[in-house]
């Protein structure tokens, strides 16, 4: 983790004094008065995860215990406002939850921390687990890390295009001098709202010639067309193009054998990983004997969880690219 020193000046040159450029408020919401954007990203599509209960860490397994909540993804907003100097956690948390309310909006599960903490049982594990380990940057988990005041609230919304959630983490910054423009103790509200939608398809289609001639040339291919749902191994019906593809590959090469191979990111653990991406496979090798009558002796289903990442897990970018199905030519002499 940066020393303190260390997180004051990466601010040092910034101007927290106005919203940072390009910033804006999402039309789900508005801003507390005298409150001030001082980060802003907006994505096309990634992931929230929506805390249901909190989060222990179990001292004799060496592990977090396995928490209740959702995975939603979607176009994502996320804003760092700097509230009023007067506001407190909990004032920050009501007036979020009034204005939401206000607009439909359901309170799915709130908590504080503290001595008595109701969201984990220290070290910022909330923190790391529901925000950190899916895609927030260092430059804002450090500042609102190691507070002892902060709070978390949840809320979701039906409507006729899907669910729309945020999530409120507001903390009294009093462990990191002037980051973000802060004085001792001023709260930081990280609001996150996601639109749980699904992914416009942007992958350009592979076709079955394109795949033999993968195959012919490097003896593997990754393909994205092939989806899941989140910790789930029904493949979707999206799925259906780059199935046929394969089955027309299949068809069109009668010699041809092929590990089908399923790969995952690297949330949840590499064993549960395992069993995910072999379940996965499986379930695509099932698809393609029932659709496209392949025998079982061309098709051999392999999970490797996270084992060959082609870039890192460390980004949201990173985990879609490593959430695959590979092909790898099997050669018999």
């Amino acid at each position: 983790m940066a020393s303190i020193l260390g997180v004051a000046g990466a601010f040092a040159d910034d101007d927290f004094t106005k919203d940072q450029p390009n910033a804006a408020d999402h039309p789900v919401l508005k801003r507390m008065e005298g409150s001030v954007i001082v980060s802003f990203e907006k994505k096309a599509f990634s992931e929230q995860c929506i805390a249901l209960e909190k989060v222990v860490f179990d001292y004799d397994a060496q592990k977090i215990i396995p928490f209740k909540h959702e995975m939603v993804e979607g176009p994502q907003t996320r804003i760092l406002y700097r509230a009023p100097k007067n506001a407190s956690t909990l004032e920050v948390l009501r007036q979020y939850q009034s204005d939401l309310k206000a607009g439909g909006f359901e309170v799915v599960f709130e908590g504080k921390g503290g001595d008595a903490s109701t969201l984990d049982d220290g070290y910022s594990r909330f923190l790391s687990e529901v925000y950190k380990n899916h895609g927030l940057p260092s430059e804002i988990y450090t500042p609102l890390s190691l507070n002892d005041d902060f709070r978390y609230t949840a809320l979701e919304k039906s409507g006729e295009m899907g669910k729309t959630y945020v999530s409120v983490f507001a903390v009294a910054n009093t462990d990191w001098p002037d980051a973000f423009g802060t004085e001792k103790g001023q709260v930081l509200a990280l609001v996150t709202i996601t639109e749980k939608k699904g992914m416009t398809a942007r992958m350009v289609k592979v076709t079955a010639a394109e795949m033999n001639t993968s195959l012919s040339k490097s003896g593997r291919i990754a393909l994205y067309g092939i989806n899941f749902d989140f910790n789930k191994a029904e493949v979707k019906p999206d799925s259906a193009e780059a199935l046929t593809e394969i089955g027309t590959l299949m068809q069109e090469n009668p010699a041809l054998k092929v590990l089908i191979v399923g790969h995952t990111d690297s949330i949840g653990g590499f064993e549960m990983n395992k069993t995910l991406s072999q379940r996965r496979a499986e379930a695509v090798v099932a698809a393609l004997k029932s659709l496209f009558g392949i025998g079982a002796d061309r098709l051999f289903p392999v999970g490797v969880s996270f084992a060959a990442p082609v870039e890192s897990n460390e980004s949201e970018a990173g985990r879609a690219k490593n959430r695959r199905v590979e092909l790898v030519k099997i050669v018999e002499k």
